[in-house]
């Protein structure tokens, strides 16, 4: 799978991402894209530390999935920026972050609502849902 190409895809599709990282299942950055206006909140190395504790919390969830089902995506919320986790197969994870101070422009851009359905739309590889 072309990573540098789905992140550009979901990264298109709402302004109020600001960054889209693909992980492997223990965190470890593969591919990352970045809003050019975008300033980051933490270093490198808290984003890596950052995602593996994510990555964790993910394998904790899949261990579950026998008896709740597949995990659907994870939403972490802070005061300047929501991140959101959606499994990428077995293997890898994707991460994707929003401000806390979303910038509306028309109706296919909003909040976190609707960039996990664009997300979604787009993991399911199903054209028509785009």
């Amino acid at each position: 799978m072309n990573f540098e190409n789905l992140l550009k895809r979901i990264m298109n599709s709402d302004v109020n991402i600001r960054h889209s990282i693909v992980t492997d299942i223990e965190g470890n950055i593969l591919t990352t894209s970045h809003r050019e206006s975008v300033t980051n909140f933490l270093s490198q190395d808290e984003t890596k530390a950052s995602l593996r504790r994510a990555a964790i919390a993910w394998k904790g969830r899949k261990e579950l999935s026998p008896k709740i089902g597949k995990g659907l995506y994870a939403v972490a919320a802070f005061e300047k920026i929501t991140r959101i986790t959606f499994p990428l197969g077995d293997e890898n994870l994707i991460f994707v972050s929003m401000g806390s101070d979303t910038v509306r422009m028309d109706l296919h851009e909003g909040g976190q609502k609707q960039i996990v359905q664009h997300v979604l739309n787009i993991l399911s590889k199903d054209p028509t849902k785009e």
